[in-house]
């Protein structure tokens, strides 16, 4: 009992010490992360101001946050210990990715998979100690006996795997790693992340979460942070950042080499739209101011555009994403009611119907590109020999066709559009299979005993039942289809989107104005239009289905 009260003050000035330690390392980052960001904003050597500003504005956000953690730290607020936390953690593993930068361990992954392949034939030893392990399984009888083949087996996996590190230059690895820490960018790394390290550990040990007051919930939200972070961070990396960093391209005039804040600018040139009467016999550039150019013509009025391919293109999307979704859709449930039933061999055919979803985009665009050759195409001459049939009846003769499937405006986008549908077709069929069979079947025996026929109970029972799948399959294929990219650039000549932007899509001209033509910052606008429309079309479909699925 003394002795467990004489411990208690140790314990408590020792977390008031860490604590005081943690506040005091937090006023010090705060102030290297405002010296890094005035350094940064002063250096020659990024050249774009753009990246300059959005690199300084988050090392900025860091310092604000490291204050935050400072004041809330003084004040035993649990906040300021979480904070901390993410500070610490978030920084430390940057610390330590830039410092294997610099000590060249990512160039000597390279070196080390260039160099697999000569050696690969050593993880045979792997598999011999696997298969002398397996054997042991047998002796379930003689546990002894079991024991020396797994213990023999595990030797012989851990000797090949260790003559397979050294053979790959594990040892000159670790002598140029360690060499490299000579360099004081190395040194400076190697410190900040082992600091970062240790206030990260002295906050998460359990004395300093009593002393903040944390109880077990506090203690399962640490757990859950530290458990999500490697994806979060991630996450924050390679898609919050870009994403953040595409936004502010979007208002500037980036070509990839040199950027300009333009405001709107971007904007202002996608939406700008002028309708103007046109007399007859007048050409409509007599009507539209300079820069616009005739989009689509209605009786007597035309409508011109700035940038007239992106509405041609938003046009050829709002098409294909139509025709793709009524044929992927409505077809994949008729096709799963069928093989629903208790026909012999539709676990054959479920299987068929599923092949072509999981094969790849590029792979199945190339082969229908195959297909659609009028000249040497199966389709052109599968249609020639039907002809050929038809051509053997008294008084008929059809002349053989050369459908110019992917060369013509009035048949590209209708040829993309029935070889995504296809492709889509076995997959929203698997998810409506899953509907139906999750449907319990009494439902159907009490309708039949009721006299309701196989017409009126799909009416009237399985479509209100398949009403939340429904939705599903509608909304994916609807983001599918409105973010279409590697059909049409893949089977149309490059850059794409012909013959005369017939098969032009939203997401492919984006590509084409970045990559092409490297006008990035437009690009970057374009994409952001393009996702808040994606973003409407989705909310408005959730609000739809939320109001009709209420009554």
């Amino acid at each position: 009992m003394a002795t467990t009260t004489a411990r208690k003050p140790a314990t408590t000035a020792g977390a008031a010490l860490v604590i005081r330690l943690g506040a005091a390392w937090h006023a010090l980052l705060a102030f290297g992360l405002v010296a890094a960001a005035w350094a940064l904003l002063q250096a020659r050597w990024v050249q774009r101001d753009g990246l300059r500003l959005y690199v300084a504005g988050l090392i900025l956000l860091g310092a604000v946050a490291s204050v935050i953690a400072l004041v809330l730290l003084l004040r035993r607020d649990g906040r300021g210990r979480a904070i901390s936390l993410g500070l610490n953690y978030i920084f430390g593993v940057g610390s330590l990715l830039s410092l294997l930068g610099v000590l060249g361990l990512y160039i000597s992954l390279d070196e080390v998979a260039a160099s697999f392949n000569r050696w690969v034939w050593l993880l045979l030893g792997v598999l011999v100690g696997f298969l002398i392990g397996s054997v042991g399984d047998r002796f379930t009888h003689a546990p002894t006996t079991q024991a020396a083949f797994h213990r023999a087996g595990g030797w012989v996996m851990g000797a090949s795997a260790i003559i397979l590190l050294l053979a790959m230059g594990l040892i000159q690895g670790v002598i140029g790693l360690l060499s490299g820490l000579g360099n004081p960018l190395a040194l400076v790394l190697l410190s900040a992340t082992v600091l970062f390290g240790l206030f990260f550990w002295l906050m998460l040990r359990p004395q300093i979460a009593v002393a903040f007051g944390a109880g077990e919930r506090d203690a399962e939200a640490v757990s859950g942070f530290l458990f999500i972070a490697p994806n979060l961070l991630g996450f924050m990396l390679f898609f919050a950042g870009p994403l953040l960093f595409s936004l502010y391209l979007s208002f500037t005039n980036s070509d990839s080499f040199t950027a300009e804040f333009v405001g709107l600018r971007n904007y202002i040139e996608i939406f700008s739209l002028q309708f103007a009467q046109v007399p007859p016999g007048q050409r409509s550039g007599a009507v539209l101011s300079s820069g616009y150019i005739e989009l689509v013509r209605l009786g007597d009025f035309v409508v011109g555009a700035k940038d007239r391919i992106f509405w041609i293109a938003l046009w050829n999307t709002i098409v294909y994403c139509f025709w793709v979704t009524m044929l992927s859709v409505v077809p994949a449930l008729l096709v799963a009611t069928i093989l629903n039933s208790k026909i012999p061999g539709m676990q054959f055919f479920r299987a068929i119907y599923f092949i072509p979803s999981i094969a790849g985009v590029v792979g199945v665009a190339v082969i229908w590109k195959w297909l659609y050759n009028s000249n040497i195409g199966f389709l052109n001459y599968g249609i020639n020999q039907v002809l050929g049939l038809f051509n053997r009846l008294p008084f008929v003769e059809i002349a053989p066709v050369q459908i110019a499937w992917l060369a013509s405006q009035q048949t590209a986008l209708a040829s993309i559009i029935i070889m995504a549908a296809w492709q889509l077709l076995g997959f929203n069929t698997i998810l409506f299979l899953a509907g139906l069979q999750g449907i319990p079947g009494e439902i159907y025996e009490a309708a039949t005993i009721d006299g309701a026929s196989n017409l009126q109970r799909f009416r009237y029972m399985t479509l209100p039942l398949l009403a939340p799948t429904t939705f599903f399959v509608v909304t994916t294929t609807l983001i599918t289809t409105l973010q279409v990219f590697s059909e049409p650039f893949v089977m149309t000549p490059p850059p794409g989107g012909g013959p005369n932007n017939s098969t032009m899509t939203a997401v492919l001209y984006l590509y084409q104005r970045g990559f092409n033509r490297f006008e990035q910052g437009y690009a970057a606008a374009v994409a952001w239009v393009v996702f808040l429309f994606i973003f409407a079309v989705t909310l408005v479909q959730f609000r739809l289905q939320r109001r009709y699925g209420d009554m």
